[in-house]
């Protein structure tokens, strides 16, 4: 795996305090860190289909600026919204990183390494130290 300097956070709005751990955590190593609006929680606000065809199109952007994406996965889960941009991710040839293992199968295909957030920093060192092992089939 190359060596990551930019990576972006996809999250459900459930998650974004944990999210946001992942954040500082990956600052903490000098990376650069793209996010979700935070502000757009839809555990908060209600966001309307303009809003989310706009954030959507944003987000796909900063994957696009990136060398690979960290998947907020409590308890494995993974949204629609984040399904798709791990899609993105992997058709753009990114590193796919998850802090837990996807409980959805097809998503677990396309899985580089798992990092817990609490591990970012020794084990994000650890993955890049192995090198391109490729995805598990």
């Amino acid at each position: 795996m190359p060596e990551i300097k930019a990576i972006t956070i996809c999250s459900s709005s459930k998650f974004y305090d944990t999210a946001q751990r992942a954040e500082a955590a990956f600052r903490d190593l000098g990376m650069t860190v793209h996010t979700p609006r935070y502000d757009f929680n839809e555990q908060q606000v209600t966001v309307g289909e303009s809003d989310k065809v706009r954030l959507t199109h944003d987000f796909l952007a900063k994957i696009a600026k990136s060398d690979a994406i960290f998947v907020v996965a409590t308890g494995g889960y993974a949204g629609v919204s984040v399904c798709i941009e791990v899609g993105y991710a992997a058709g753009q040839g990114k590193a796919i990183l998850f802090s837990e293992q996807p409980t959805e199968f097809a998503l677990r295909a396309l899985v580089d390494a798992v990092v817990p957030v609490e591990e970012i920093g020794p084990a994000l060192r650890s993955v890049a130290r192995a090198g391109a092992a490729g995805r598990t089939q």
